[in-house]
């Protein structure tokens, strides 16, 4: 008979995601990992199977939480869909200044793990799952008058994951500050490129 668990599993996911971003898959050992997360071996093994199982498990975790935080923004009912698209743009600079040389899990997985199929398909999901709520958001704005007619909300859903995830992986730079502000002027300038009412005063910092 199997021995309960004496551990939270989601707070040694938390744990695992920290760790992991911290130090990356191949800098993490296991001894790291059980010292951190407060866990045996045993436990950990028992529980995700190896490192590359808890790595798994904590990088759809940090997806599924941060993918749906920013979803969140993009659906709220308050404010305009263009509004809070820029919100969300405007909060990449405001991220890489309060949490300088972390990056972006998702986007440092993608460089780390390049050639782990199953662990680029977890990054593939958080991707798509991200570029469908730019897309939607502005295929919402479009709606509401938001948008030009003339603009593709798929190309510039694309062009705006893109970017994003580039902007995820030069946060890890300590120099990243202001790249990144003029990475995201930009953006916000090619959004009100195709607003009807471009939002004035877009620059950071």
């Amino acid at each position: 008979m199997a021995r309960p668990r004496t551990f939270d599993e989601a707070e040694v996911l938390e744990g695992a995601v920290a760790i992991f971003r911290e130090r990356g898959y191949d800098g993490t050992s296991i001894p790291q990992l059980t010292k951190r997360l407060g866990i045996c071996r045993q436990s950990l093994y028992a529980a995700f199977g190896d490192k590359r199982g808890l790595y798994l498990r904590a990088l759809e975790r940090w997806g599924e939480r941060e993918v749906s935080c920013k979803l969140e923004l993009l659906a709220q009912e308050e404010g305009s869909p263009l509004e809070n698209l820029r919100t969300l743009v405007r909060g990449f600079a405001a991220y890489a200044t309060a949490c300088p040389n972390q990056g972006c899990f998702t986007v440092t997985a993608l460089v780390e793990t390049r050639d782990d199929p199953e662990a680029l398909a977890v990054v593939e999901r958080q991707i798509v799952r991200l570029e469908q709520g730019y897309q939607g958001a502005l295929e919402r704005a479009q709606a509401a008058g938001e948008l030009l007619p003339s603009a593709r909300p798929a190309r510039l859903a694309r062009a705006l994951t893109t970017a994003c995830n580039g902007i995820g992986l030069l946060t890890r730079l300590p120099s990243s500050g202001p790249r990144v502000a003029d990475s995201v002027s930009v953006l916000l300038e090619l959004i009100n490129s195709h607003a009807t009412q471009p939002s004035g005063g877009e620059r950071w910092p």
